[in-house]
C-alpha cells in the first residue's frame, strides 16, 4: 500500500493539519491580549482596530492577508514567528486597514501595491516598538536605497520599477513584484481585494474604517500620547488630502464647452417621443501648460504631472501649447489630444518669473480656454490678473498663496 493510499497517515496529517491550526489560533488571541492588556497607547489603539477583524484560517495565503473584513492567515506562518514579532504582524495588518489599503489600490499592480503599501507602514511600526520579522522591507535599506522617508503607499508605488510585462527572471507576469517574491514581498502579510460585494459595500467598509480610526484614538488618549508618526498618520485619516487630479479634472472640465447636435438626439426622452438634442462632444480649444524650468521640478513630479494632464486633456478635443520658463520663455511645446501620451522635456534654468508667461500670451494675442502652471511658487507674478483661469500646480513646499488663481498641491 502506498503512503498515499494509507487511511493512518491521511488521518494523521490531518490532525497535525488541525493541532497547528488550534495552536496558532491560541498564539494570535495571545498576541490580540498582549495589546488588549498593553498600558500604552499605541497598544490601545492597535488593539480596538484588531478586534474589528474576523480571523480567517488560509492554508493558501502563506503568511496573512486582510481585505478590510478578514484576516486570513496561514497556520505555519504564524507559528513560525516569535510571540513579538506576531503582535508586530498583526499590528501590520492592523495599520494597512487604517490607511485603507485594501480599498485603494484600483487598477494598480497588485504585488508592486503589497510593497509600497509595506514600505509607507512598516517605518510608523518599528518607530512605534514594534517588532517585525527580518524580511520587512524599509524605504533606503537594500533594493529601496534612496527612496526618501515618510511618504505614502501611493507615493511609493511611483517610485518602484514596473514589474516584468511577461514574466522572466525578475517575476512571473503581473502578479510579481519584480524581486522574486510573490504577494506579500516583505513577508509581513499583506492586502488583498475587499470580498465579493458592490462597490457601494467596499465604500462603506472604507468609510466605517475611517470612522473606527478615529474611536480607537480617542481610547488611545486615556492612556497617553501616540507616537508622532502614528498620530501624523491618524491625522491624515481624519483628515484625508483632496485629490490634487480630481481637482485638476474639474477644472479642466469647467473650461470646456459643450457641442450638441441633433445627428445624436438625447436618449433619456426618446421613449417619451421628445426629440432633442444630445451631447456631441466636450471642445476644451487651447490649453497653456507652464513648466517652471528652475530646478525645484524634479523628474517624478514631471512625470507624475505630465500623465496626469495628459489623461484628463485626452478627453477632449483640444490643442495644449507647452511653454518652458525661467525668467524667460526658454522653449514651446504644441501637442493636441490624439497624439498619445504627454511627455515634457524642459529646457532652460535659473530664476523664475511668471510674467514671462502672460506677456508671451499677449504678444501671441493668444486666448486660451485656460492656462494650468507647473511651479514651485517661488516666482515673480504679473502685476495684473489675466482674463483667464489659471490653475497653479504646485510642488515643493510653499505656503503663500498666489495673489490670483485656483491652487492644487501636485504629489508624487
Amino acid at each position: 500500500m502506498s503512503p498515499t493510499a494509507d487511511p493512518f497517515a491521511a488521518l494523521e496529517a490531518e490532525a497535525a493539519k488541525q493541532a497547528a491550526a488550534e495552536d496558532a489560533a491560541k498564539r494570535l488571541a495571545v498576541a490580540r491580549a498582549t495589546l488588549i492588556l498593553g498600558r500604552d497607547a499605541k497598544s490601545a489603539f492597535f488593539a480596538t482596530l484588531a478586534l474589528r477583524l474576523r480571523l480567517d484560517v488560509d492554508w493558501a495565503c502563506g503568511t496573512m492577508a486582510t481585505d478590510g473584513r478578514a484576516l486570513a492567515y496561514d497556520p505555519r506562518f504564524v507559528t513560525g514567528l516569535g510571540p513579538a514579532e506576531l503582535v508586530g504582524v498583526l499590528a501590520h495588518e492592523v495599520l494597512h486597514n487604517a490607511l485603507l489599503h485594501p480599498f485603494r489600490r484600483g487598477s494598480r499592480d497588485p504585488a508592486r501595491w503589497n510593497e509600497a503599501c509595506d514600505l509607507a507602514v512598516n517605518p510608523l511600526l518599528l518607530a512605534a516598538g514594534f517588532v517585525l520579522p527580518p524580511s520587512r522591507l524599509l524605504p533606503d535599506e537594500g533594493r529601496y536605497a534612496g527612496f526618501p522617508p515618510a511618504k505614502s503607499a501611493d507615493e511609493y508605488y511611483a517610485l518602484l520599477a514596473e514589474p516584468p510585462a511577461n514574466g522572466g527572471p525578475d517575476g512571473e507576469g503581473g502578479g510579481s513584484t519584480g524581486n522574486g517574491h510573490g504577494p506579500d514581498p516583505g513577508g509581513c502579510g499583506g492586502v488583498t481585494e475587499p470580498a465579493a460585494g458592490s462597490p457601494a459595500a467596499c465604500e462603506q467598509v472604507a468609510a466605517a474604517w475611517q470612522v473606527a480610526v478615529v474611536q480607537a484614538e480617542h481610547v488611545a488618549k486615556g492612556r497617553g500620547e501616540l507616537p508622532a508618526g502614528l498620530a501624523r498618520t491618524v491625522e491624515a485619516v481624519r483628515r484625508p488630502p483632496v485629490d490634487w487630479t480630481e481637482q485638476l479634472r474639474a477644472f479642466v472640465s469647467a473650461a470646456a464647452r459643450n457641442d450638441y447636435a441633433w445627428s445624436k438626439p438625447n436618449r433619456r426622452f426618446l421613449w417619451q417621443g421628445v426629440y432633442l438634442p444630445g451631447l456631441a462632444s466636450e471642445e476644451l480649444g487651447d490649453v497653456v501648460i507652464t513648466v517652471d524650468t528652475s530646478g525645484s521640478v524634479g523628474p517624478t513630479e514631471l512625470a507624475v504631472f505630465a500623465g496626469a494632464v495628459g489623461d484628463i486633456l485626452s478627453a477632449f478635443d483640444c490643442a495644449a501649447t507647452v511653454l518652458y520658463h525661467d525668467t524667460d520663455i526658454q522653449g514651446v511645446q504644441t501637442w493636441r489630444s490624439g497624439d498619445g501620451p504627454l511627455v515634457l522635456d524642459p529646457v532652460g534654468g535659473g530664476g523664475t518669473s511668471h510674467a514671462c508667461v502672460f506677456d508671451w500670451l499677449d504678444r501671441a494675442d493668444a486666448r486660451p480656454a485656460c492656462v494650468v502652471c507647473l511651479t514651485d511658487l517661488e516666482t515673480r507674478f504679473p502685476d495684473r490678473p489675466p482674463a483667464v483661469p489659471v490653475l497653479w500646480a504646485v510642488v515643493g513646499g510653499a505656503d503663500t498663496p498666489p495673489p490670483f488663481g485656483t491652487t492644487v498641491r501636485v504629489t508624487a
